[in-house]
């Protein structure tokens, strides 16, 4: 059974949607972020002080490795896609999803909470430019799901339709 992962900018409700997909699908959840605070026994904003942006994505890439087989839906950390070999693995294992949400959404999502080391305290500007610089990568996901106006519930659904259209197909703009 092939994984489903989702991606996208931070505070686009990859967890939130994740647990209500995996529950649809009887599927095992795994945040990728809580992974990683298990495997390391440490906070995501300790990870970034102590070994720097690059460091902390070789740990992300390792225990993305270590969950590609699992079958599960997989929500993944918000620079996940900023390494290819991220990318051709989730692709070899399974289907991407990028949820896709305006960034002023996501802005007021995000710019305050201090677990997002890459986002705290940071204006809109910074954080639309580090959107923008990411964006392209995003969409070389199997699927786009636009969330603006959707629930959780919602934006699974819209998955789920898009796992019965096409059993391991690449499809576009869905």
């Amino acid at each position: 059974m092939q994984s489903i992962y989702l991606v996208g900018f931070m505070g686009c409700g990859k967890t939130t949607v994740g647990k209500e997909l995996a529950k649809r699908l009887n599927r095992k959840f795994i945040d990728l972020d809580e992974e990683i605070v298990i495997q390391t026994g440490d906070q995501i904003p300790s990870l970034f002080e102590k070994f720097g942006e690059s460091g902390f994505r070789d740990i992300e890439t390792e225990t993305l490795k270590s969950m590609s087989s699992k079958g599960a839906v997989i929500s993944t950390g918000g620079g996940i896609i900023i390494r290819d070999e991220n990318i051709r693995l989730m692709k070899e294992t399974g289907m991407m999803f990028y949820l896709e949400s305006p960034i002023e959404i996501l802005f007021e999502r995000i710019h305050s909470d201090s677990n997002r080391p890459n986002a705290v305290n940071r204006s809109l500007k910074e954080l639309t430019e580090l959107f923008l610089s990411r964006e392209s990568l995003y969409k070389k996901a199997n699927f786009h799901i636009s969330t603006n106006g959707l629930t959780p519930i919602e934006v699974s659904e819209e998955i789920i339709n898009c796992l019965n259209y096409s059993k391991g197909g690449d499809s576009r703009g869905m």
